[in-house]
This record gives C-alpha cells, structure tokens and sequence, in this order.
C-alpha cells in the first residue's frame, strides 16, 4: 500500500514489468509452491483467504477515487493481488495461479497504454486534464479497452474465465464460503467501475487539456503501439487456456498444474478439485450474477462519466463527504504507517541507540575505570608494599651478612677477644 503506489514515478514500462511480472506476485508463487504445507494447516488458508478477500475489496475502494491514471492502476494490482491470495486461501491454487498469468497480460498492457498516454500529455498522469484521447489514440485506446472489459471479468477475455474460477472456488471449496464470495463480488463490481471511470475520464467526452497539449496530441509509435497490440491479443485469448467444465471446457490449465499440486491432494487438499467435473445449476447463478454486478460497475461508471446522467457529487458528498475524503487520501494507510512503522521505528532505533550510548557504553566505560583504578592500586600495592618487604628483607641480610663478614678477619687475637667475651657474657648470664 506505501512503496507501490509511489513506485508510480518511475518510468511507465518499469511500472508494467513491476506490476505484471513476479515482483508483486511471488507471494502468491511461494504459496503456490508449498501449497502441500499450507494444505495442512487449514486455519492458515482461512487467514490467507480472508486476508485476501479484504485486500480486494478494500483496494478496490480507493482505485475509485484516485485521479492519477498510474495510481489506479497500481491500486488496481493490490485489488487483482487480493484475488490471487483469496484463490489460494481456499485452495484454488490452480486458479490462483491462472490469474496471475492473465493478469499479468492485461496489467502490463494497461500500464503501457497509460504510458503511451503520459507521452501524448506530455508527462501528464491527472486524469482530470484528459478526455478524448480516442480521437487522437485509436490504437492506445482499443488496446487499453480491450484490456479493461478483461480485468473487468467480461466474456469471453482472459479475465473473466480466471476470475470467475476464483469466485466459484471461493463459493464451492470446502476451505471457501458465501461470505467470500460476496466480498470477492463486490470487489469485481467496483473493478469494473473504477477502470471502466479511467476509460470514461481519459479517452471519452471532450479534450479537458490545455490548448499547447491538443496541438501535439497523437498516436505513440509503432515501437509502443506494437507491445500493446500483442499483450491485448494475449488479454483478450489467454483465458481459453482455461475454460471451465461448466462452458464444455477441460481447463487445460489446472490439469496442466495438478502435478505440482498433487503432493497437497495426498494430505487431504481437496479444495482445489473439489467440485471440479460436477457441474451444478448454482455455478451458472454465481457466473451470471458476477456479469450482472460487473456490467452494474461499467454501467454506474457511464452514468457518472460519460452520459453525465448520475452527478459524481451525490456520492462524494454523502455522510458531509467525510467517506470520500477517507477513500480519496488512502484511509490514511500511508500516513498511518509513517506514524507507526517509520516514526515509530525510528524513536526506537533512537532510544536503543540512547541506550547504547548512555547505558551500556556507560556500563562498559565504568567498568573501565574501574578495572584501571584496581589496576592501578594492585601495580602500587605490589611496587610499595611486596616489592617494599622483599627489598627491606633483601637488604636487611645483606647488611647482616656484610657484619657478619667483618668478624672473619683471620686475626688469631681478634677470634680470642671474641671467645673471652662471648665466655664471660655466658657466665654474666649463669650468675643472673
């Protein structure tokens, strides 16, 4: 929700390559992956498929209301990642892995097509200052249609037969329930409503550019227009890699993946094939009822954007346009996560920082001290005291051995003198 969104500055094929290629998507890869792990925890699947059902839904809610044409765009991956991560959460890992394929078609293509885009405006991403591109655009334009009807789950692009996959697995898998479904629902209807608003904004209606603008407004070059062609030709037929038994498919794809999922079928991961070549009447329900809510999107989309007939304003303005203000700024996602994670970790890293400094380097400095204090007493103590008596004792019998010396002279009479009084000391003592 933070770096995504804001990686939009970059340049547009950077942008698609982003978002179309595994660097969003290889969490959804890795679930895939281990999903034999992932089948022995169902508690797990049901965190992954509720956290993904709410990440469709509620990316879904601010697409509505962005104005940058590469930041709906972006949101839109977050929305579309919802539904991969819900497809994997119940089991559906086939499918998961399907919509990331068809996904990656028609998001690269969308991304391209604002590019070309960007490049005919003159580096200009509102939105709100095009219109009647198609006029000036037809290639660009087909191509970015052909690519939204396909995110926007209609038949018989690639969208639809991905995401439809998903909603009936989320509706039939034992790891699935009607709540999901809904939620994955609502989320397509508000899809196909905020792409189809991007459509209306950019290419319909009357040019809303400055005068300098249009004059230079024209098709991109074959060099860009190309790309478009074929990634919009991959959006519009991938899906047919994948047709369900309920529309006298085989869905290639799934039988195609069903050795690497094998593994979690043998630990009791059925969710994925539950239902797979039993058709029930309710699967054509939920298909149509998905079409309904998806052409509901398109069809509000044009009241309010095209045809005029539906005032943008009955809904900004609703509860004193206090639900706008909160869908238009992110619900504040991004300014939540400077306070918490960024503001947050930077006082922490600021108090182990004070506490490193002040505590433990104080600690260690102390007892520096401390250690040369001893250090110092223990070397005095030893250099004055042992070293003290050990000299006054070296130095005491060297003055001792030195008198000592002096009575060997080898004088006869002097040891004569010396026996006479050592007798008559001897007999001063007796007599006491």
């Amino acid at each position: 929700y933070v770096w995504l969104p804001d990686a939009m500055a970059g340049p547009t094929p950077v942008s698609a390559l982003i978002h179309a290629a595994t660097m969003v998507t290889a969490g959804v890869y890795l679930i895939g992956r281990t999903s034999y792990l992932f089948d022995m925890a169902p508690a797990t699947l049901h965190v992954v498929a509720s956290i993904g059902a709410l990440t469709a839904l509620f990316a879904a809610t601010i697409g509505t209301a962005q104005n940058d044409i590469k930041k709906v765009l972006a949101y839109s991956t977050v929305s579309q990642l919802g539904y991969m991560f819900l497809a994997m959460g119940v089991g559906a890992y086939a499918a998961g892995i399907f919509h990331l394929m068809t996904h990656a078609f028609f998001k690269a293509c969308l991304f391209l097509g604002s590019g070309s885009v960007i490049h005919a405006m003159h580096h200009e991403q509102d939105m709100r200052k095009m219109g009647g591109l198609k006029k000036w655009m037809p290639w660009t334009y087909r191509t970015f249609l052909v690519s939204t009807l396909a995110i926007a789950g209609i038949i018989p692009l690639s969208g639809f037969f991905s995401k439809d996959e998903i909603l009936w697995k989320a509706w039939s898998s034992e790891h699935g329930s009607p709540l999901l479904w809904l939620i994955g629902v609502a989320a397509a209807g508000l899809t196909a409503f905020y792409m189809f608003r991007q459509v209306f904004m950019t290419f319909h209606g009357e040019s809303r550019a400055d005068h300098h603008t249009q004059e230079h407004l024209h098709e991109s070059p074959m060099v860009m227009v190309v790309p478009l062609i074929i990634l919009a030709t991959l959006a519009a037929f991938a899906g047919f890699l994948g047709v369900p038994h309920a529309l006298g498919g085989a869905n290639r794809f799934e039988q195609w993946l069903a050795p690497v999922f094998a593994a979690g079928a043998h630990h009791g991961g059925h969710g994925a094939a539950h239902a797979a070549h039993h058709i029930e009447p309710i699967e054509y329900v939920l298909m149509l009822t998905s079409l309904l809510v998806a052409g509901g999107g398109i069809w509000l989309a044009r009241a309010m954007y095209l045809t005029k007939t539906v005032a943008p304003e009955r809904f900004s303005e609703l509860a004193g346009g206090k639900v706008y203000q909160w869908v238009y700024n992110k619900y504040y996602v991004d300014e939540l996560y400077q306070a918490v994670v960024i503001n947050g970790t930077l006082r922490i890293t600021g108090i182990a920082a004070a506490f490193d400094r002040i505590i433990v380097d104080g600690v260690v400095n102390a007892m520096a001290l401390i250690t040369r204090t001893v250090s110092w007493i223990n070397g005095a103590f030893d250099h004055y005291v042992i070293d003290g008596i050990v000299n006054v004792i070296a130095d005491a019998t060297l003055r001792f051995g030195q008198g000592m010396r002096r009575l060997q002279t080898g004088s006869i009479n002097g040891y004569l003198y010396v026996i006479v009084a050592s007798v008559v000391v001897v007999m001063v003592v007796r007599m006491l």
